[in-house]
């Protein structure tokens, strides 16, 4: 009885292509895995942005809020895009009236302890200018209310809060929000985002 490798290894090889071939065709005949699902709070976290000034900082922790609205909403991902629904329904839009609490804080840059700074002098000129993003379009949101609101905190800790009071109509889901910080001149400081 005689033995020939390559015929046994050429075998092997086509039956290992089979196979293979055999779970690329059952794979994409099942279609994909469930995508994950992501479920928000009551509140949805913006990127944080920040403004250096020589050894102050200033830093910005926005969040998103809408009364209940963002309170159990799911982001499900699908093969054709991101879908979101709330107790089972399908949901599109955002809620015509977003209100963006951004928590401010001004610090000593690098310091190991909160210490607070003071507040530099451009502070009170900072403007806020706020858009919706769709691809690489950017385009202004319908109405934004700024309001300052300072806290009841020790002298010289500067913590406070700006609301940004935004209302719009029909702003599709997938659309990030984009908070610019700019100076009393217009220049570009900082920019947060929120996407969900």
């Amino acid at each position: 009885m005689s033995f020939c490798p390559s015929r046994f290894a050429h075998r092997n090889m086509s039956i290992a292509i089979a196979i293979c071939a055999s779970l690329i065709m059952t794979e994409a005949a099942s279609g994909q895995a469930p995508g994950q699902i992501v479920e928000y709070k009551e509140v949805v976290p913006v990127s944080a942005g920040q403004i250096r000034d020589k050894e102050v900082c200033i830093n910005f922790s926005p969040v998103m809020t809408a009364g209940d609205f963002f309170d159990g909403l799911q982001r499900h991902e699908t093969a054709s895009g991101d879908q979101f629904r709330k107790n089972s329904q399908v949901v599109t839009t955002f809620p015509d009236q977003i209100t963006v609490q951004v928590q401010t804080t001004v610090t000593v840059c690098d310091a190991d302890l909160y210490t607070p700074a003071p507040l530099p002098s451009f502070f009170n000129g900072l403007q806020f200018k706020v858009q919706w993003k769709r691809g690489l379009a950017m385009r202004s949101v319908a109405q934004v209310v700024v309001q300052r609101v300072m806290f009841a905190s020790q002298e010289g800790d500067n913590r406070l809060m700006f609301l940004l009071k935004i209302r719009d109509h029909s702003v599709p889901l997938t659309d990030h929000l984009i908070i610019s910080v700019l100076s009393p001149q217009g220049k570009l400081l900082t920019r947060m985002s929120g996407k969900l």
